[in-house]
């Protein structure tokens, strides 16, 4: 086993632990015996749980993010560009939901690990933002009321996914996800909709 499959063979360990523990209750020696390699295996490339965390979130967002379609294209009409993100997404964020527990967890440590914390924020602004200046084109474009505050409306489509995957926990059987998240989505989305 080289060293790239022994770095992998430790994040989905990590991953399993995460899941099982939770982020807080997770220690390296859980990590190390869940990846069947020795502590200073594991040690050689994660020099701490919050490197390991890092790790494990940069691993899942390279693996997904290409898959996530966020150009905006000022030519085309934001409305219809805000919607194909919410519909071609939708078996993406099937698929993600059964992580939902571990990123609540990462929202939930996060203010404890600074370096971990930056990378989070990195990739939110990222999402915020273009979900920000999609809001802007369209109300450019006249597809979007002039007085709608676009940051207002970026934070509350990321707040709704995030807001239902809390519920979600709570009360699995009463959420369907995403479905429920994209109607709300799309709900707000037609609120600032130009008539």
């Amino acid at each position: 086993m080289n060293s790239d499959e022994r770095r992998q063979k430790i994040l989905e360990a990590a991953i399993t632990v995460l899941l099982e523990k939770g982020v807080a209750a997770s220690r390296m020696n859980d990590f190390v015996e869940a990846s069947g390699l020795s502590k200073g295996g594991v040690y050689h490339h994660f020099d701490s749980k919050e490197d390991l965390l890092i790790g494990v979130l940069n691993s899942f967002l390279e693996n997904n993010l290409d898959r996530i379609h966020l150009s905006i294209d000022p030519k085309q009409s934001a409305y219809d560009q805000l919607m194909a993100i919410l519909r071609n997404h939708e078996e993406l964020m099937a698929e993600l939901g059964k992580y939902n527990q571990l990123f609540l967890d990462f929202f939930s440590q996060a203010p404890y690990l600074p370096h971990f914390r930056k990378l989070m924020r990195q990739h939110y602004e990222m999402f915020h933002g273009a979900l920000s200046e999609l809001v802007k084109l369209g109300v450019k474009q006249r597809e979007f009321r002039k007085n709608t505050h676009s940051d207002a409306i970026a934070s509350g489509l990321l707040g709704l996914f995030d807001g239902m995957g809390i519920a979600r926990l709570i009360v699995p059987e009463k959420i369907t996800f995403p479905g429920y998240a994209i109607d709300c989505a799309t709900a707000m989305i037609e609120g600032i909709r130009q008539h």
